[in-house]
């Protein structure tokens, strides 16, 4: 008599809740570092819009041979000091860094997310960021600072604007994973926490 021998295949119940624990430990180790990494990707865009949105502010008023103003803006109609609920960026025909109705608007840039600041700091102590026609700005270099609603400082960013009016990004010198502002000064999340959109 022939034994007829079958192979078969398949998880037992022990091994395949034994494979559910086993991937339920690796989601939950993935889970923070996948947060982590969505946190930084948002916040390298809001970097690299705010960036163009600097350098198209210098790249018209050269080209056009006009001043140009780059303001924080709530209603994206007029300037205000709260850089985190948007950006405007106009044609200021009066060069008073204040939008008149009959001056165009030339791009605006949505606000950040909720609890995000943004803040302006700058050597002529204005709320707002001025190209002349030859491209330079009216004695503004400065610093923009960012901090992402939680207030981690290791997610945020600095924007620097030099002399000439180019902005570059702030660096990690001395590597704490802290982005430093041009005078080389760590940036600060702590005083800004719940000061931005929201």
């Amino acid at each position: 008599m022939k034994k007829i021998i079958k192979n078969i295949r398949g998880f037992t119940l022990i091994e395949l809740m034994l494979v559910m624990t086993i991937l339920g430990v690796v989601i939950s180790l993935a889970a923070p570092p996948m947060s982590d990494f969505l946190k930084r990707y948002q916040a390298e865009i809001q970097r690299q819009k705010l960036f163009e949105l600097i350098a198209l502010s210098r790249g018209k008023a050269y080209g056009h041979g006009e001043i140009y103003t780059l303001c924080g803006s709530a209603d994206r109609q007029t300037c205000s000091e709260a850089w985190a609920d948007g950006a405007l960026l106009f044609v200021d025909s009066d060069g008073d860094g204040s939008r008149s109705s009959d001056e165009k608007i030339e791009r605006v840039m949505e606000p950040l997310p909720a609890g995000s600041s943004l803040t302006w700091s700058s050597f002529g102590n204005k709320s707002y960021l001025q190209f002349r026609p030859n491209g330079l700005t009216r004695n503004q270099s400065g610093n923009f600072s960012y901090c992402p609603p939680d207030g981690n400082e290791q997610q945020g960013w600095i924007i620097v604007l030099n002399a000439m009016g180019r902005p570059y990004f702030g660096r990690d010198k001395d590597g704490n994973s802290v982005v430093e502002n041009g005078s080389g000064a760590n940036l600060s999340c702590t005083a800004t926490i719940g000061a931005g959109a929201g």
